[in-house]
């Protein structure tokens, strides 16, 4: 029912970006698959999308799309992350990414690599200017980093699976071991997003960081930043690299992503799940 109510409105025809406009009463649902076809006359873009936690299954289904330009450049075959937005009876996906498989000189070449798959944001994609606090409770952007690598990963403080967010922190304090062997420690920020906003407050995330940083002297957090927002805050920064999660009971269903950004704060490349290893992860840095 409601897969057939939302194909229903999506076919209501085009109307101007400016409509688009959210009630206080809207909800939204991350949203990620592969671009089927494009109505540009209609504002449509159809898209054969994974599960969306809370509302449906997977499926190919047409969305009214908020902005112009996506309806201008999408192609089929195009992977696409946006929001899709359900305001009553209407509703359309926004905040939209498409990205193409990367071949050739642009792959990873790692089988774990959702660039090469063209699942979330390019290489060369600049990160999104959308403001965290870190666990100190400062204000942090990506330009807070400017003249450093990044890596980036997702995590929520109370995640009770050993595989999941506690080996991200593991192996991003694996590759900070092998950056100071290197010489090249000070070169790379380490960071980790709570997808658990409510609960993992500044304080919290400290607490987590120092039980989980090693090897860092006296300060844990002088290359690392463990940050949290608003829900919308954090709710921006999965959508850009097509992360999905839902609260379910106690805990939070969630994929996995693992990025590393060059020092000018464009995306370098994008590792989903957890079987990727530290030696990807370490290629997928820039030179020094």
């Amino acid at each position: 029912m409601v897969a057939f109510s939302l194909l229903a409105i999506g076919c209501a025809g085009a109307a101007p970006e400016a409509s688009y406009e959210a009630s206080a009463q809207a909800r939204e649902y991350p949203i990620a698959g592969v671009v089927r076809g494009v109505d540009k006359g209609a504002r449509q873009l159809t898209v054969a999308h994974e599960a969306i936690p809370g509302l449906m299954d997977g499926m190919t289904m047409s969305f009214a799309v908020k902005e112009t330009w996506a309806i201008q450049v999408a192609q089929p075959g195009d992977r696409l992350s946006a929001l899709l937005v359900v305001d009553g009876a209407r509703s359309w996906i926004q905040g939209i990414s498409l990205s193409k498989p990367a071949t050739g000189a642009d792959a990873t070449g790692s089988a774990a690599s959702a660039t090469d798959a063209g699942i979330g944001p390019a290489a060369g994609t600049p990160l999104p200017p959308t403001p965290l606090r870190d666990q100190a409770g400062r204000v942090v952007t990506a330009r807070s980093f400017a003249g450093r690598d990044i890596i980036v990963t997702f995590i929520y403080t109370r995640c009770p699976l050993p595989d999941f967010c506690p080996l991200m922190m593991r192996r991003l304090d694996d590759v900070a071991a092998r950056l100071r062997k290197s010489g090249r420690r000070d070169d790379v920020q380490m960071v980790a997003i709570s997808i658990d906003p409510a609960h993992d407050t500044p304080r919290v995330l400290e607490a987590y960081g120092r039980a989980h940083i090693t090897g860092e002297a006296a300060d844990p957090f002088q290359r690392w930043s463990l940050l949290t927002g608003t829900p919308e805050q954090v709710g921006e920064w999965a959508t850009f690299f097509a992360l999905t999660y839902e609260p379910d009971g106690k805990e939070i269903a969630h994929g996995l992503r693992t990025a590393v950004v060059d020092r000018e704060g464009r995306v370098v490349g994008v590792l989903r799940g957890n079987q990727w290893t530290t030696d990807e992860l370490m290629r997928l840095l820039p030179p020094r």
